[in-house]
């Protein structure tokens, strides 16, 4: 089952430890959930779907969901309200909470 989380982000600053520059257009990326950073469950990809282009504060809304979500073994139960997260590339590049499920 297709389990979708209305998610706020913070991409991060380069100073901060992320990068200068910021997605503008959806796009799939390893995720870490707070309660799974043993990777436990795997290292999955998650997809945002931005509600809008982040804005000069660095933040957005967006729909998020794992890549692969149909897959037996994917963790879709870590997508639900009050989860935090980091979004990675080779270093952490950005940080959310899931606010509410979509259904």
């Amino acid at each position: 089952m297709k389990t979708i989380g209305k998610v706020r982000i913070y991409f991060l600053t380069a100073e901060e430890g992320g990068q200068n520059i910021i997605p503008v257009g959806n796009f799939s990326v390893p995720i870490i959930f707070e309660e799974d950073r043993g990777l436990i469950y795997g290292l999955w990809s998650a997809v945002i779907e931005f509600h809008k282009t982040p804005n000069t504060q660095r933040d957005t809304t967006a729909n998020l969901y794992l890549a692969f979500y149909e897959k037996d073994e994917a963790p879709n139960h870590l997508i639900k309200p009050g989860m935090k997260f980091e979004l990675m590339t080779n270093k952490v590049i950005a940080r959310g909470i899931i606010e509410n499920l979509i259904n």
